[in-house]
């Protein structure tokens, strides 16, 4: 009765064309409240034990996948017990059997392991699924959820355990139980509720452990390897995260008198560097994976620390081909690619500039064309610019008054915004308030270049990370930055009594940037600076979100998101 259920519902399954057909059903095993521990998972026959629920009055109920090719095996079972000759006392399958007291279809509920008020009745209501999936079955999930149009997060939004990988998805309810029923491979589903606040609020207290915990888990990398070098305020090298992939020899200045050490208030550099290293920490922290780093931080202090004379703006050009000349002097054998996330601030990148062009000239190598065809390429990796703070929302609610600021017009560089995939609020005095961009349209911190001239400007930005989301109150008029659930998780400046903090806009996008193109460095050693560079453009796709806007009479999407196809794990950034 319950296989013949479970195939009617299959049959009436929506797939997307040249999606695969379901290669098994589930089934809700409901267990006698009086039945000891019990495992209906067998492996010989292919069966899955999924979420486990057990009602006020101590029924268990069990989610469990059988594949079809066993399904006469699972179904001979019961059939035994219930048919078969008895001799004396040996009952066929009896220990198997008898703690199970009704078995049916299995619904969503049945998957269902939270608070049961948090699951809407409204088939089109949409939020954030935690989908606790099989370990050799995420692939499978992964691609129908992106078939079927929802967002699904990146690479470092996924929890890792040994047996099931945790896969956080944006859509409604309805394409949600076609994924479950569709693919086999979810075990359980929760609301997607891990962000930094956890680590920043929460669990403050335990914030070392964890970060101690990680650093024993991680596989660090040699010096042979390549580098994101980070032209930033500097790093604080002694955090257990940031020591083992970042030498005292590879922290420099342009300027030898203003240390090395990051002078920031915000510990904008120590920050950078965590994401660059490890992408966002919220999901690392919490699981059990363990990573293997293939490259390592340099770090180049190009702003100068108080008690010192600021930059002339008009000497950008020659501070940071300076910068950028002293790892190479130092480490010249080792890949590198150069990550900034400093701007000038409220200059237009409409037009070129001395900055910009001498980011064009050292990105193409033409600085040194008297040393032939060998001359040094680089690849840097620019920010595009923030949208400022402010309270009032309607000041800065329209991102087109806000160009891309100099230098990222630099045709030669990869110039990186932000996009956001975080919309959910954890922070108990903003349950009210609602994250100000839908999950896959643009940042509302990063800036656009509407107001870039099309003909003499080139089209920008050419990729978009994770850029973390700003508040909005309910009546819309008031806005907030920085909140931790709607921003990433990276390595404190203060590394002993607070190791991790929040971090947000385009320079945390940048560093992502960063992180991914040294990683495909690592992979394909024998790769140009701009192969690399044109492989993260190119191998961009649209958000949902984004897509979707297309359906609308003014729509105009303006970024595409990119999944590696290096053979690396994907990845999300955005590529215009």
């Amino acid at each position: 009765m319950a296989f013949r259920s479970a195939d009617r519902g299959r049959e009436a399954l929506d797939l997307p064309d040249g999606t695969p057909p379901p290669d098994g059903i589930y089934l809700e095993v409901e267990l006698a409240p009086g039945a000891g521990p019990t495992t209906l998972e067998r492996k010989r026959e292919g069966t899955r034990q999924g979420a486990v629920t057990v009602t006020a009055n101590g029924i268990r109920r069990i989610a469990l996948f059988v594949p079809d090719d066993t399904r006469d095996v699972f179904d001979a079972v019961f059939r035994d017990y219930a048919f078969a000759e008895v001799e004396g006392d040996k009952i066929p399958k009896k220990s198997r059997v008898e703690p199970v007291e009704h078995i049916r279809t299995a619904r969503l509920q049945t998957f269902w392991r939270d608070d049961p008020a948090a699951l809407p009745d409204d088939s089109q209501a949409e939020m954030w699924w935690a989908l606790w999936c099989f370990t050799d079955r995420v692939e499978r999930v992964d691609e129908l959820a992106r078939r079927l149009g929802l967002t699904v997060g990146g690479d470092d939004t996924r929890l890792r355990f040994p047996e099931v990988t945790v896969l956080p998805v944006h859509g409604r309810r309805a394409a949600i139980e076609l994924l479950l029923f569709s693919t086999g491979g979810i075990a359980e589903i929760r609301r997607a509720t891990d962000t930094p606040a956890v680590f920043t609020d929460e669990l403050s207290g335990m914030a070392n452990d964890f970060v101690e915990d990680l650093a024993e888990r991680v596989t660090w990398p040699g010096r042979a390897v390549p580098a994101v070098c980070l032209l930033d305020t500097g790093v604080n090298r002694g955090h257990a995260l940031i020591e083992p992939a970042l030498d005292r020899d590879d922290l420099y200045a342009v300027v030898a008198d203003w240390g090395v050490d990051d002078h920031s208030d915000i510990g904008h550099g120590s920050g950078m560097a965590g994401l660059a290293l490890h992408g966002d920490l919220t999901a690392p922290l919490a699981d059990a994976s363990q990573p293997v780093l293939s490259h390592r931080l340099e770090s180049v202090k190009i702003l100068p620390p108080d008690g010192f004379e600021p930059n002339d703006p008009f000497s950008y050009g020659a501070i940071t081909t300076s910068a950028a000349s002293l790892p190479e002097i130092s480490a010249p054998e080792r890949p590198r690619v150069f990550c900034a996330a400093i701007t000038n601030e409220n200059r237009s990148g409409a037009e070129p500039t001395g900055w910009s062009a001498a980011l064009d000239q050292i990105s193409s190598g033409a600085d040194a064309v008297d040393e032939g065809p060998d001359h040094i390429r680089r690849l840097f990796v620019q920010a595009l610019g923030n949208i400022g703070d402010s309270s009032r929302a309607d000041e800065i609610s329209d991102a087109d008054a806000f160009p891309g600021e100099d230098p990222a017009q630099a045709w030669n560089v990869l110039t990186v915004g932000g996009i956001t995939l975080k919309s959910d609020i954890a922070e108990r005095g903003y349950r009210d308030w609602s994250g100000w961009s839908s999950p896959g349209d643009r940042s509302p911190y990063s800036r656009t270049t509407t107001l870039w001239r099309s003909s003499q400007s080139p089209i920008k930005p050419e990729v978009v990370f994770e850029a973390g989301n700003r508040a909005l109150s309910r009546s819309g008029a008031e806005a907030l930055s920085g909140l931790p659930s709607l921003s990433l998780l990276t390595t404190s400046k203060a590394a002993g009594r607070e190791p991790v903090s929040p971090f947000w806009a385009t320079s945390a996008a940048t560093a992502q940037a960063g992180r991914m193109a040294a990683r495909m460095m690592a992979e394909r050693p024998d790769f140009w600076p701009e192969t690399v560079r044109a492989l993260m453009v190119h191998s961009a796709r649209w958000t949902p979100h984004m897509l979707a806007e297309f359906e609308g009479p003014q729509a105009r999407p303006r970024e595409k998101v990119l999944q590696e196809s290096t053979g690396m794990e994907r990845q999300i950034c955005v590529a215009r």
